[in-house]
């Protein structure tokens, strides 16, 4: 995350409960599931335009201007990475090591998902075990849920959603 006095946030309610976007009037730098210690203001702009046609299944793509903070190079790869999940696709994490290439670093890539600063716009909740279970979430197993069920009702709906492969 940014550090620094001039972050803000914005409160943006949605059916998965009160989220925070924080911004520091460049970048999103964060997106809470509760309460931040910046002043409130209207700190969403367009970031919070998005998420609401994301929650309306309007909008399966996010271009908001984001910057996760100094994060190693590793977590910028796997952030890339897991931005080009496709909305309603679902994903291991050992998948996504391997897509990384770094195909022995499942817990790696599994506390990138957990450090995640931005979650939602960079969809770490698309990421699961390999097992099928849901694995962790920050916000909570069950806002996991409720993320992928939103995903899943409306990816039905389109004709043109992605099959995301490792020859992607």
């Amino acid at each position: 995350m940014s550090g620094g006095s001039s972050l803000s946030f914005s409160p943006l309610e949605t059916p998965i409960g009160w989220i925070y976007i924080v911004s520091d009037w460049v970048f999103i730098t964060e997106i809470a599931f509760e309460r931040p210690p910046y002043p409130e203001r209207q700190a969403g702009g367009d970031a919070a335009i998005q998420l609401q046609e994301y929650f309306k299944g309007e909008r399966f793509v996010f271009d908001a201007a984001i910057n996760p903070g100094k994060v190693s190079a590793f977590y910028t790869v796997v952030y890339k990475a897991l931005g080009e999940i496709p909305y309603g696709v679902t994903c291991s994490y050992k998948e996504l090591a391997e897509r990384v290439g770094r195909p022995s670093a499942a817990r790696a890539v599994g506390q990138a998902m957990r450090n995640n600063p931005i979650p939602i716009i960079l969809p770490c909740h698309r990421v699961i075990a390999s097992d099928g279970s849901l694995g962790g979430y920050s916000g909570g197993v069950a806002i996991k849920e409720k993320l992928l069920a939103l995903e899943r009702q409306y990816a039905i709906a389109r004709k043109d959603t992605a099959i995301w492969t490792r020859n992607h």
